[in-house]
């Protein structure tokens, strides 16, 4: 990759019930907490202060997850599937 290349990879594309989507999504979701949860204790630990950064995501992150498993909880009440579209963008700066 070289300066100024994006790359662009779709990691989820298909059809799920409301349980399969619900154990993709948050896992990958609770995966990006746990990761900004050992930044947060590792800052406190090695410069006696939290990163601002990890504190704001963990808490974006963390409102994330519980509305989206409010919307599971609503496409299984409903019985519907579901569509999901993931594409992550990587950047060379």
């Amino acid at each position: 990759m070289t300066k100024d290349n994006t790359q662009r990879i779709q990691l989820i594309s298909g059809t799920f019930a409301p349980s399969e989507a619900k154990q993709v999504l948050l896992d990958l979701v609770s995966s990006k907490i746990r990761y900004h949860e050992i930044q947060l204790h590792s800052n406190q630990e090695r410069f006696g202060h939290e990163a601002g950064h990890s504190e704001n995501r963990l808490a974006e992150l963390k409102q994330i997850h519980e509305s989206m498993k409010q919307l599971f909880a609503s496409a299984e009440k409903s019985g519907v599937q579901l569509r999901v579209n993931g594409w992550i963008e990587i950047e060379s700066l």
